[in-house]
């Protein structure tokens, strides 16, 4: 069977499946266990689905999208779940002694398993006796898991491998689900992404990646959340422990350990906990977004740009979308940039993320008019209080006539910023634009030292019972192209040693992308 024209391959289909051998490997599709020299290992139902995906097509080359096709059939996820599914599918030999296969890429295309010159050899079922014979029986072509019939030794019939349309795993299915859930990239969606891992892990609480995601999930919400915690973060010690005890090697788990971490002030060690992570998992896309926002908030934009760019960024994720657009906006690609938001707005009308990044590219390259169009336009715009458009606005207007009085809208922009953390990120690029320099020290001061009269919101409100953890001490919005102004003032450095960035980059040995443009290295 051409394996580009392959059927869908269902959970339910892998209890229709013999076992087979790759090798010294014994593969057991129905109990999803592989055994190897050095013991056994159980494995989830989609890594076993692109496994014998793979099998199938006896060494040709399988493209992603039939992988997709095949494993996914017309569940939509991002390139990330095959990723992962892939990342499984290549650890499998190791956790059980075994060199039996490799998984090669082949660029731009997909992927070929390559059996290290030992033939497929499929057992029957019927037949678990006389497993270990066949292993060591050479087999012929005609018995190569691949085509669509499959020779069952020992049982002595073909066994006929047909691709039927089944319900998909009620579980795999509320993974998928939440995956999607969390590309809307809203509160919303992030709620709805927990509650159906919950669901996940109460039908089946030995299954290590809905544990592993569930964990991942809840550390993703809270990273880059700008309101206040929404889940402890013993919920995701929890999740993550759960998964590693069923799968020591759980790429997910080990993510959202790393990502869960508070790093204001603790950059160094942070990255070092990315690197971990993607030294064993080095396709992990959810590790590799958190580190490259972590250079930006370090200063390293150029660093965190191009690691932004080389991610394999899913064009149906408003998430990965509009970070891309400050990636591009970092490197000066800023046609690009317009394309790429002005797409992701017409894909996703009211995604904060995408909004706010095409506004800051406007106003950062002295667009004015065009950012006026921008905040002016309700049916892009985003659902927050009309006072922070009315705010924005302003500002701008402010921002494009130096010559106008800019005191009433200063005001304005310190008042908001006791109202959340998004109007604090939002007040340091409208002062900087506005060339405020001195009211976004003060505002530095507050919000970074917790100094002078200005209560800026980070860790606490009044009648907010919850300390928020400092991971919300942005800063990477002080080093965009915007803030230069900051920059170049003489009290800049002086703030980033106060706050540790100093040290961090002395001891990381790098240079920050303002003092290497400065010629201040």
């Amino acid at each position: 069977m051409d394996a580009q024209r392959s059927p869908l391959l269902t959970v339910r289909d892998l209890a229709e499946r013999p076992p087979f051998a790759i090798g010294s490997l014994t593969i057991s599709p129905a109990t999803r266990v592989v055994r190897g020299p050095s013991g056994e290992v159980s494995v989830e139902p989609r890594v076993m689905q692109v496994l014998i995906a793979l099998a199938d097509a006896a060494g040709a080359v399988v493209t992603r999208d039939t992988l997709m096709d095949r494993c996914w059939g017309n569940v939509f996820v991002g390139d990330d779940s095959l990723n992962r599914a892939i990342a499984g599918v290549r650890r499998i030999p190791e956790r059980v002694g075994s060199e039996a296969y490799s998984v090669a890429t082949v660029s731009g295309t997909g992927y070929r398993l390559v059996a290290n010159d030992v033939p497929h050899s499929p057992i029957a079922g019927k037949a678990a006796g006389h497993a270990a014979s066949q292993l060591s029986k050479p087999v012929t072509r005609r018995a190569l898991i691949g085509g669509g019939a499959v020779v069952v030794a020992g049982a002595g019939a073909a066994y006929l491998w047909q691709g039927r349309l089944h319900e998909a795993d009620p579980v795999e299915r509320l993974i998928d689900e939440s995956r999607i859930a969390m590309r809307a990239g809203t509160p919303e969606g992030g709620k709805r992404a927990v509650m159906l891992l919950d669901r996940a892990v109460a039908l089946e609480p030995r299954n290590a990646d809905a544990w592993g995601l569930l964990a991942l999930t809840i550390a993703r919400i809270d990273e880059h959340a700008l309101g206040t915690t929404s889940y402890p973060v013993s919920r995701v010690d929890e999740a993550a422990s759960r998964a590693i005890r069923l799968d020591e090697d759980n790429a997910d788990a080990a993510a959202a350990r790393a990502i869960a971490i508070p790093y204001f002030g603790d950059w160094l060690e942070a990255e070092q906990r990315f690197d971990k992570v993607l030294s064993d998992h080095p396709d992990h896309l959810e590790t590799q977004d958190s580190r490259a926002f972590l250079l930006a908030t370090a200063g390293r934009i150029t660093e965190s740009a191009n690691a932004r760019l080389a991610m394999n960024n899913d064009l149906f994720d408003p998430e990965m979308q509009y970070r891309m657009v400050y990636g591009l906006w970092f490197l000066g690609q800023i046609e690009e940039a317009d394309r790429v938001a002005s797409r992701g707005i017409s894909m996703w009308p009211g995604h904060a993320g995408l909004w706010f990044a095409r506004l800051w590219v406007m106003t950062g390259t002295g667009r004015f008019e065009r950012a006026l169009a921008h905040v002016d336009d309700e049916a892009s715009r985003p659902a927050l209080p009309p006072p922070m458009f009315e705010t924005i606005r302003a500002a701008i207007l402010a921002a494009s006539d130096p010559g106008s009085d800019r005191a009433q809208v200063v005001a304005r922009v310190m008042a908001s910023v006791t109202q959340n953390v998004a109007a604090v990120v939002n007040a340091f690029m409208l002062l900087n634009l506005m060339g405020e320099v001195d009211r976004a020290f003060d505002l530095a001061d507050a919000y970074y030292l917790e100094k002078g009269p200005i209560i800026a919101a980070v860790s606490w409100r009044p009648g907010q019972p919850v300390v928020q953890d400092q991971r919300r001490r942005k800063t990477n919005m002080i080093f965009t192209p915007t803030a230069e102004p900051m920059q170049r003032d003489p009290r800049f450095m002086p703030l980033m040693a106060k706050i540790g960035l100093a040290d961090y980059w002395k001891r990381k040995g790098v240079v920050p992308d303002f003092l290497a443009s400065a010629g201040r290295a």
